[in-house]
């Protein structure tokens, strides 16, 4: 009898056992079924201008500047541009990055956007990162920039836009690595321009102005 009641008891066990497993297994679908789904990337600019509105900088590549010198825009732009330092992550470690923005207006947002008109003044050859936005990609995955922008979850979007999109937010990423390589060029180009508008500047300078210029930049190079 004794080894009767020790298979019973057993068998009880075995059950009891059984019995917790399939519970637990019951748990794991619900706590799944709790998660809410991922939502998809939707966005449709509203042309509200939020975005251009509240922009303390806008980042620019070496590519945008490339385009810009290309068709010209550079002498727009060029009054706005700047290089300023960010902290980043860099190979696990944070360092004060250099990169090259275009810096706000006295008023605040970007200085490129038509405030009254609602328009961007260089809407057909704007930087990479405006053509994303609000889509980024930091080299191994896509993320939103700014959740707060009206356009999200707006309407629907098509394969097409959505691939678009994409390839917009890793176009930008590439031109920054690539900026970041070329930036020590960037500076020669930022230097060349620059002294361009000073020769123009000096040029239309009344012959008494320019006088006064040429004497004063004599006395300086005297005292160096």
């Amino acid at each position: 009898m004794s080894d009767e009641n020790s298979n019973l008891g057993q068998e009880e066990d075995k059950k009891e056992e059984e019995v917790a497993q399939e519970e637990e297994e019951e748990k794991i679908p619900s706590q799944t079924e709790e998660k809410p789904p991922k939502k998809k990337y939707v966005f449709n600019c509203t042309k509200c201008g939020q975005c251009c509105e509240k922009r303390d900088h806008v980042p620019v590549s070496f590519d945008d500047i490339r385009r810009w010198t290309k068709s010209g825009v550079i002498n727009s732009v060029f009054p706005h541009l700047k290089m300023q330092t960010f902290p980043a992550q860099v190979q696990g470690e944070v360092r004060e990055v250099i990169s090259i923005v275009i810096s706000p207006s006295e008023e605040g947002g970007c200085p490129l956007f038509d405030q009254e008109n609602k328009l961007c003044n260089i809407y057909h050859s704007m930087p990479l990162e405006c053509l994303a936005f609000p889509l980024g990609f930091n080299g191994n995955e896509y993320f939103i920039k700014d959740k707060s922008i009206p356009g999200l979850g707006n309407g629907t979007m098509t394969k097409e836009q959505l691939i678009n999109d994409r390839d917009n937010a890793r176009e930008d990423f590439e031109a920054r690595v690539e900026t970041q390589i070329l930036l020590p060029f960037t500076y020669t180009l930022f230097m060349q321009n620059l002294i361009e508008q000073q020769q123009k500047i000096r040029e239309e300078m009344p012959e008494d102005k320019r006088k006064q210029l040429d004497d004063l930049l004599k006395t300086e190079e005297s005292q160096k």
